[in-house]
């Protein structure tokens, strides 16, 4: 009886191994997941996480936000939250897309709902992906992820991580 116990341990523990050895290899972002380091701003009330050997956000004067890079300097991720300049959420983002196209970034997707918006382009060798959540008191939180061209499909998955990790706060 306890040789068929401990086989059947052994079997139910090689699963549990065999499980974990799928994730890691299939699901992005599984085998980094404590890598992640968190921004919280307490000015705007959003979070957001900083990917995996990125420098620490180096907060504005201000406390809207700030900047982190890699450590190769190639990969810049903004942060900021700020008051809405149009008249509502969806009037704030376009407005902000109609800014990057006059800075001469050609804006190849963007996409819209009531709580978030998200926009990305291409501009030489470079491409940005920018996200917004509306906040608090008439306020709405950002990243943008500017990367090189030819590292976009390594930023695919780590544009949809950020992407879930940018959260808003509880309005009082």
């Amino acid at each position: 009886m306890n040789f068929l116990r401990s086989v059947r341990q052994h079997v139910e523990a090689m699963k549990t191994i065999a499980l974990a050895a799928i994730l890691f290899v299939l699901v992005p972002g599984f085998s980094h997941a404590a890598d992640w380091q968190h921004y919280g701003n307490a000015r705007y009330q959003y979070w957001v996480g900083i990917l995996p050997g990125f420098s620490a956000i180096s907060e504005a004067d201000n406390g809207d936000g700030g900047v982190s890079q890699s450590s190769d300097g190639r990969t810049e991720l903004r942060v900021w939250g700020g008051y809405l300049l149009e008249d509502n959420f969806k009037s704030e983002v376009k407005g902000r897309i109609d800014l990057v196209a006059s800075d001469g970034w050609n804006v190849t997707y963007r996409k819209q709902a009531p709580t978030w918006a998200s926009w990305s382009g291409l501009k030489g060798d470079r491409v940005f992906y920018e996200r917004a959540v509306p906040v608090c008191d008439g306020a709405a939180a950002y990243f943008r992820l500017e990367y090189d061209k030819d590292q976009a499909k390594n930023f695919d998955p780590i544009v949809s991580r950020l992407v879930k990790s940018l959260k808003s706060g509880t309005c009082r």
